[in-house]
């Protein structure tokens, strides 16, 4: 008993220990308090961030060379394969740990009014604390196999977090569980694989340094199976971030599951994890593979374009938002592929900038859809005067998102820009180039649709909600304004992050290009460019202002009259609504094109969707084998008897070679 409780008390064991005692605490009391529930996810956040703080006093460079710090032998299976949990934390790992414990005190101020009075309240402050002891162990974890229970903590908790939506939640929680599940499947066979490959249970660890993916196996007759390993490992890391083809979950979920979930795993958390892994994956684990390289910078390419597009065609907003979190994967895949240094630099920060504004949009769109009665686009309408802290923090927001400086965003995707420049091939970094900027252009584009029909259009005339008798609540808005500032903050400053943080954190990786310095104020790529963000902030005050003034000189003696539209000599009636322009129809033009319409159908009907086509073929192989399922005893012994000859061949066979 002494020793357990020595282990929990272990520095590096104490964020996750703490946070899994106050999840049981806050289930507990989830029948007798539940608004005290809430109260005790503010102080496992607070926790986590304060022995996050404690765990950094102790020295990460002798953590490294040793390569474990704590460890403890789990399962002893033979002279060289043994279980343990190994700890330790790195740089990266702490960005993951310290922004999960952020998110969940923001959210969970948000959800003091947003879940408020509902009857699973209690229960899903507990799920959301459990999910961030999931995260530390994420970021703690030194190996694969620590890693994984994490991994598979944090969807087990977004499962459960799911159901607490509306009714038919439970088809996107099944969905979501089903590819994740998958996912989590390949990560324990990649472990199995490694072990195998490598002989020992060593090879699972996070600071061993890299190994050349087409040399793993050799030693034991096993070709290739490097790169199955690094295949597994990168469907595990793509399907939590949401990338193409594994990102259907996240538009499933979207709809129903509750926007305060939405902002916290799959806007924040998930993307946080996913993205950390694969950066161990393509750096840490095994060196930069050419080959490998070019496939992450398709799928960035491709997960950047085809999700803006679908998120354009949307009419739900929660439903837009999920495609739009899916979309900007895409740039961080990117980024970490072209394997330079300012790319990878990018593809970081924009992990970073992407759960800061995705987490603001996802509660802007819990405010608004909490206001307007529904999350339909068509359905809002008029609230910038009823929510004008939502407006201010939902345009921060869409302007960082769709990169117009001199927010977050824009200097996220300015350095993956100049990264995809430094690629070999001129044609393939002029191709990944084009469809980033063509991407952030019609990120703009669809946001603009989205401020219209929220804040700026008119209400509909059969709307049950009146504008100006709406309130903004406090608990809702104030998140909101902290990732608003963040995002003003670390558009201004992005050293803070870049040279800080994440430049320190990939110190030892092997990687290509130009390195990224700092002078004063701005960023300095060498020959492909600079940015000064005081500078490009001033400069745009000043367009704005003199486009202001301008407007001012050129309407100022003019007189407006507002008119009745003509009719044909019809009157229209105060519930007239065929004159109101929503924002849906902004777009449907390019559902019309040619070819772009037509893949476009194909995509709304789940072309993309692995889960779709999985489960089309898997019912056909299911009835086949339940053909086989006759009943008859006689049959089902015979399959036991071969399978056994099976198996006795293929070990007396490994014993003669």
């Amino acid at each position: 008993m002494s020793e357990f409780i020595d282990i929990a008390g272990h520095p590096l064991v104490l964020p996750i220990s703490l946070t899994l005692l106050l999840g049981a605490a806050a289930y507990l009391l989830s029948r007798v308090a539940p608004r005290a529930c809430g109260v005790v996810a503010l102080l496992a956040a607070a926790t986590v961030v304060l022995c996050g703080l404690y765990v950094m006093q102790y020295p990460m460079a002798a953590q490294e060379a040793q390569g474990k710090e704590a460890s403890w032998v789990w399962v002893q299976l033979s002279k060289d394969v043994q279980l343990t949990v190994d700890l330790a934390w790195r740089p990266l790992g702490m960005v993951v740990l310290f922004g999960s414990a952020g998110f969940a005190f923001l959210i969970g101020v948000y959800s003091l009014r947003s879940m408020a009075g509902e009857y699973w309240e209690g229960k899903y402050y507990a799920y959301m604390i459990w999910a961030l002891a999931g995260a530390c162990v994420v970021a703690l974890a030194d190996n694969l196999l620590v890693l994984l229970v994490g991994w598979e903590l944090v969807t087990l908790m977004l499962f459960l977090l799911v159901n607490q939506g509306r009714r038919d939640a439970k088809t996107g929680g099944a969905k979501a569980y089903g590819l994740l599940g998958f996912s989590d499947g390949c990560l324990l066979l990649a472990i199995v694989l490694l072990i195998a490959a490598c002989g020992t249970s060593a090879a699972l660890s996070l600071s061993a340094g890299p190994a050349d993916v087409g040399k793993i196996g050799q030693a034991n007759g096993m070709q290739g199976i490097g790169y199955v390993i690094y295949a597994l490992i990168l469907v595990a890391a793509l399907a939590k971030a949401g990338a193409i083809p594994l990102h259907t979950w996240i538009p499933a979920i979207s709809e129903k599951a509750p926007a305060s979930v939405m902002a916290y795993l799959p806007a924040s958390m998930d993307k946080l994890l996913g993205i950390y892994l694969l950066y161990m994956l393509a750096f840490r684990l095994f060196r930069p593979d050419w080959t490998m390289q070019v496939i992450l910078m398709c799928i960035g390419a491709v997960t950047i374009l085809a999700a803006v597009l679908m998120a354009m065609m949307q009419h739900n907003l929660k439903r837009l938002l999920a495609f739009h979190a899916v979309s900007q994967v895409g740039y961080m895949v990117l980024g970490l592929g072209t394997g330079t240094v300012v790319g990878v630099v990018g593809g970081l920060l924009h992990m970073i900038n992407n759960a800061i504004y995705k987490s603001n949009l996802f509660l802007m769109s819990g405010a608004v859809g909490r206001a307007a009665g529904s999350d339909e686009i068509e359905d809002m309408g008029g609230l910038a005067r009823a929510l004008p802290v939502t407006f201010a923090s939902g345009t921060v927001a869409a302007l960082a998102i769709s990169g117009v400086p001199p927010f977050n965003g824009f200097v996220s995707k300015w350095l993956i820009y100049q990264g995809t420049l430094e690629v070999g091939s001129r044609g393939l970094a002029s191709a990944l180039l084009v469809v980033a900027v063509f991407g952030s252009a019609l990120t703009l584009a669809s946001f603009i649709k989205v401020l219209y029909s929220a804040f700026l259009s008119p209400a509909p005339k059969r709307a049950t909600f009146h504008p100006t008798r709406i309130r903004e609540s406090f608990f809702l808005a104030a998140p909101m304004v902290v990732l608003a500032a963040a995002c003003i903050v670390l558009g201004l400053w992005p050293q803070l992050i870049t040279h800080r943080v994440l430049i320190p954190a990939i110190a030892g990786a092997e990687m290509s290009g130009q390195s990224l310095a700092a002078e004063g104020m701005a960023m300095d790529v060498g020959t492909l460019g600079l940015w000064n963000p005081t500078q490009a902030t001033g400069l745009v005050v000043i367009g704005i202002i003199l486009g202001l003034a301008f407007r001012w000189v050129m309407t100022r003696p003019a007189k407006v009259r507002v008119v009745r539209p003509f009719l044909a000599g019809e009157v229209p009636s105060a519930s007239d609504d065929r004159f109101r322009l929503p924002g849906t129809g902004f777009y449907e033009t390019v559902a019309k094109l040619p070819v772009l319409g037509g893949l476009l159908k194909h995509g709304q009907a789940g072309a993309m969707d692995v889960y779709y086509w999985a489960g089309k073929h898997g019912g056909t192989l299911v009835e086949v084998l339940r053909g086989w399922h006759t009943g008859l005893i006689n049959l089902y012994v015979a399959w036991v008897l071969l399978g056994l000859t099976v198996t006795l061949v293929y070990l007396l066979l490994s014993l003669g070679t």
